[in-house]
């Protein structure tokens, strides 16, 4: 890893197999670090990755790119099947290379867009899909099926940009598609961090919020970011008290002691003084 490194800051360029364990020449101990490796971060300053620059690293999880990559070499993502998240970083909102490695990868990905000049980012997911040749008897032609809302959002691009307001003009297909564990942090990620989200967009993803806000909840308990979310909620008024009393509940029951601390005093300081009546 560190040669890499070291090669990679002399040079606009990466080599082919630059981080791959079958690299020739790699000893059997290079080979087991690339293979176990779980984040990449390429150095600032490379443009070109070569050919199969990450074939064979199975374990790895997170890839950090800047914009100063303009190509990435055809393979390079073969045998990387635990690849999830994309974290790149940009100088502008200009071309980038997130649709070279989203297109390259066919289950979810989740790309974390970070603006080196600014404190704005944008948290996108790109969901699963898979392709399926269906033969054609009568005009005896193969044709290419594709299942999942993914390729559609893999279009979502003009000019290697990212196209948000098509992006986000999707979530109506996704909502038919996807399931809960993708439409909820695509839905709470782009009202966080809202670059470039149009206004009705906006009341889309706030709507799925609304009606799903316990599941949306429970599905932050066990995230690190859930002080960043229930603080989202609590600013935009979705919480009720049925709501947080049964979160409350879960949270200790998981020994979250911090979450549900926490949200014991947002339900005392939202509902203070609307205690339930009961008539006798």
């Amino acid at each position: 890893m560190e040669e890499c490194r070291k090669e990679g800051a002399l040079a606009s360029s990466l080599t082919s197999y630059a981080y791959s364990p079958w690299k020739a020449g790699r000893s059997k101990e290079e080979q087991r670090e690339f293979t176990e490796i779980e984040e990449i971060e390429i150095p600032q300053g490379i443009e070109i990755l070569g050919k199969y620059t990450f074939y064979g690293c199975r374990s790895l999880k997170t890839l950090k790119l800047f914009d100063d990559v303009k190509e990435i070499g055809g393979g390079s993502f073969t045998g990387c099947s635990s690849l999830r998240n994309l974290v790149m970083f940009l100088k502008e909102d200009g071309i980038s290379c997130i649709k070279d490695v989203v297109s390259e990868t066919f289950h979810e990905m989740y790309v974390s867009i970070v603006f080196l000049n600014t404190d704005e980012r944008a948290e996108l997911i790109f969901p699963e899909y898979y392709e399926e040749g269906v033969e054609n008897t009568p005009a005896r032609i193969l044709e290419t099926h594709f299942h999942g809302c993914g390729y559609k959002y893999r279009q979502c691009f003009t000019d290697k940009k990212v196209d948000y307001k098509r992006y986000d003009s999707l979530f109506s297909t996704a909502l038919v598609y996807e399931k809960e564990e993708i439409l909820i942090p695509m839905a709470v990620g782009r009202l966080l961090y809202p670059y470039q989200l149009a206004k009705e967009a906006e009341k889309s993803y706030e709507a799925y919020v609304r009606e799903n806000l316990e599941k949306c909840a429970r599905f932050y308990l066990e995230k690190s970011n859930w002080h960043e979310v229930y603080e989202y909620f609590g600013r935009k008024n979705f919480w009720s008290r049925e709501a947080l009393e049964n979160i409350i509940e879960e949270a200790s029951e998981k020994k979250a002691v911090d979450i549900a601390g926490y949200l014991m005093e947002e339900k005392r300081k939202k509902f203070a003084g609307k205690e339930k009546k009961f008539e006798l």
